[in-house]
């Protein structure tokens, strides 16, 4: 079974800390001592921080059905996309994160290529774990065509990368489960913001400050610019030249800027 019961390795934890021993061991290669920054990359994308709070969500979504829902979306998805098999890791979502509040809908999640995580509130819907798990599936799905390390992505990589993860459930749902942000300006405030803001900036790597800025919006930057523009892009690219969401899976990033020409 592809979905990690953590339910139960909640009822056994103390705390957060605890949770590091089911954890650890899905990073192939971690030493022991990696355990405190494992955990602190998954809750600054999202994973809960307060023991008492994230017990009583995930016993919500336990009692709702949540985790054999999610076991159905995987195997429709991995037959849909021709993905492969990868552990999913069910947690609380952070709801005092107000980005995520805001911007994700109080839920989230991380994908590797071997494994991903859901961030998910006691009042997720299974509309919206369907659109969260396409989102980050479709990341591992996108993964496993790139041979690229991920010290090595580029923001013009990343905003790809979260565009057709949102296409992907744009494409499977229609616009009503779409994150709000793909909504947030005109394709033509797209364009010209991708010329201004994006484009003299496609090489940056995630050891930039400027990258997340980019990619989220901060300071003077537009909020969610960086999704944004990847998902105006594919969407562009994807109906000029008339592919679905698994063709794209293999086509490189620099590819997808063919429809800003």
């Amino acid at each position: 079974m592809s979905v990690k019961l953590t339910y139960q390795w909640m009822k056994k934890a103390a705390s957060i800390d605890d949770l590091a021993e089911h954890i650890l061991p899905l990073f192939s290669g971690a030493k022991k001592k990696e355990w405190r920054p494992i955990l602190g990359t998954l809750q600054n994308h999202g994973m809960f921080r307060n023991m008492k709070d994230g017990l009583f969500t995930i016993n919500q979504l336990k009692e709702k059905g949540c985790f054999s829902h999610i076991q159905k979306e995987e195997s429709y998805l991995k037959e849909k996309w021709s993905g492969p098999d990868v552990p999913i890791i069910v947690l609380p979502v952070d709801e005092r994160n107000r980005r995520i509040r805001m911007e994700f809908g109080s839920k989230s999640g991380l994908a590797f290529r071997d494994k991903m995580f859901l961030f998910l509130s006691s009042d997720s819907s299974n509309s919206a774990v369907s659109a969260i798990m396409t989102h980050e599936y479709n990341h591992v799905c996108r993964l496993e065509h790139v041979t690229k390390d991920e010290k090595d992505d580029t923001l013009l990589d990343i905003i790809m990368m979260e565009g057709l993860a949102e296409y992907a459930v744009y494409e499977r749902f229609g616009s009503s489960l779409t994150g709000e942000w793909t909504s947030y300006y005109t394709p033509e405030q797209l364009q010209i913001l991708f010329e201004k803001r994006i484009k003299p900036n496609l090489r940056l790597t995630r050891d930039s400050r400027q990258f997340s800025q980019l990619l989220y919006g901060k300071g003077y930057v537009p909020t969610m610019l960086g999704y944004a523009v990847g998902f105006n892009i594919v969407k562009k690219y994807l109906t000029v030249n008339k592919k679905t969401v698994e063709e794209a899976l293999s086509i490189p990033s620099k590819t997808f800027l063919e429809a800003t020409l």
